[in-house]
C-alpha cells in the first residue's frame, strides 16, 4: 500500500539543465558587455568558483570570482553597476525557462486530492531549492521539503536586500522547508527516514521518484521504498550538453547530472513522464505490482 511520496526536485519535477544553460549565458553576456570583457575570462572565472562549491547554483559567484579582484575595495558599486544587472539577466531567462515538466502540476494536485502526502528530497542546497520552488509554485502543493544547508555568504560582500531576506527566514513558503546536514545527501537515507518518520509510514509504504539512479534509486532499493525511476530526466539533448560543458565545472556537472551505470540500482518502475505516477499507485493499492518499462 502506497500511503505517500517522496520525490526528488531537480530533473525530476522540472529540469534544471533546460533552465541554468540560457540563465547563464544570459548573466555571462551581461557581465561580457558590462565589464568589456571576453566571453571566455568571465567563463572561467565563474567555472573557478563553481568547481569550488561543486555546484552551478552558487548565488554569489560573481563577488567570489577573479572578475571582483580590482574593485574589492568598493563592493557597492560592483554590486549595483555588475551583480544587480548580471542577476535581473538571470532571473529574467529563469522566469521564461524554468517550467515544471508536462503532467507534474496536475499530479502533485490529484495526489494532494486523495489525501497521499509529497515531500521533496533534494540535494539541492536549502536557497535555490526554496526559490524554485516558489517560482513554479509546487509549495502549494508539498507537505515540505527538505535539502542541504544553504549556501553560506561570502566575505566579499553581500547585498543588504538578501541578508534580510535570509535572516527573516528565506523565501515564505505554503509548506515547511527542513534543513538537513551535508552529510545527509543521498543516498545516504537519513533524509529519506526522516520523512518516513515524520509522516507515520514504514519505507516500504513510500514512492520514491528520482532521476538519479545512483542516488535516488539506490537509497529507494536499500531502505525497501517503491523506486520510480524518473527516466524522462535523464534526458538531455547534445546541444545543451555542450553548452553547458562549456558553462559548468566538471565537479559541478557530476553532482547534478550524476549517474550509476551497473544494474542493482535499477528499478522496478521506469516513468517516461510524472503522471504516470498516479497508475503507479493506483496499481501498487488494487495489489496489481507494476514492472519496469
Amino acid at each position: 500500500m502506497i500511503r505517500a511520496v517522496v520525490t526528488d526536485m531537480d530533473n525530476t519535477l522540472y529540469s534544471w539543465v533546460d533552465y541554468i544553460v540560457p540563465s547563464t549565458e544570459r548573466m555571462v553576456e551581461t557581465v561580457c558587455r558590462v565589464l568589456c570583457l571576453p566571453r571566455i575570462q568571465v567563463i572561467r572565472a565563474l567555472k573557478e568558483v563553481y568547481e569550488r562549491y561543486e555546484s552551478n547554483d552558487y548565488p554569489f559567484a560573481l563577488q567570489e570570482s577573479r572578475l571582483f579582484e580590482p574593485y574589492r575595495d568598493d563592493f557597492d558599486a560592483f554590486n549595483k553597476l555588475v551583480i544587480e544587472p548580471a542577476s535581473e539577466a538571470f532571473a529574467a531567462a529563469r522566469r521564461r525557462y524554468l517550467k515544471p515538466y508536462r503532467g507534474v502540476i496536475d499530479t502533485l494536485g490529484a495526489l494532494k486530492s486523495r489525501g497521499i502526502p509529497v515531500v521533496a528530497l533534494t540535494d539541492a542546497p536549502r536557497n535555490p531549492a526554496e526559490r524554485r520552488a516558489r517560482r513554479m509554485g509546487l509549495d502549494a502543493y508539498l507537505s515540505a521539503i527538505y535539502a542541504l544547508p544553504a549556501f553560506p555568504f561570502p566575505k566579499t560582500g553581500i547585498d543588504p536586500n538578501i541578508r534580510a531576506r535570509e535572516e527573516a527566514g528565506g523565501c515564505a513558503l505554503d509548506c515547511e522547508v527542513v534543513e538537513l546536514r551535508r552529510e545527509d545527501e543521498k543516498p545516504n537515507p537519513t533524509g529519506f527516514l526522516a520523512i518516513c518518520e515524520r509522516l507515520g509510514v514504514e519505507p516500504r509504504e513510500v514512492a520514491f521518484v528520482g532521476d538519479s539512479l545512483g542516488k535516488d534509486m539506490r537509497l529507494a532499493r536499500e531502505v525497501g521504498a517503491l523506486g520510480c525511476w524518473a527516466e524522462y530526466g535523464t534526458y538531455v539533448s547534445a546541444e545543451y550538453q555542450e553548452r553547458l560543458a562549456i558553462l559548468s565545472a566538471p565537479a559541478a556537472t557530476r553532482r547534478h547530472l550524476r549517474q550509476a551505470p551497473d544494474a542493482e540500482a535499477m528499478p522496478r518502475v521506469r516513468l517516461s513522464c510524472f503522471d504516470q505516477l498516479l497508475d503507479v499507485i493506483d496499481a501498487e493499492n488494487s495489489g496489481s505490482r507494476v514492472s519496469a518499462a
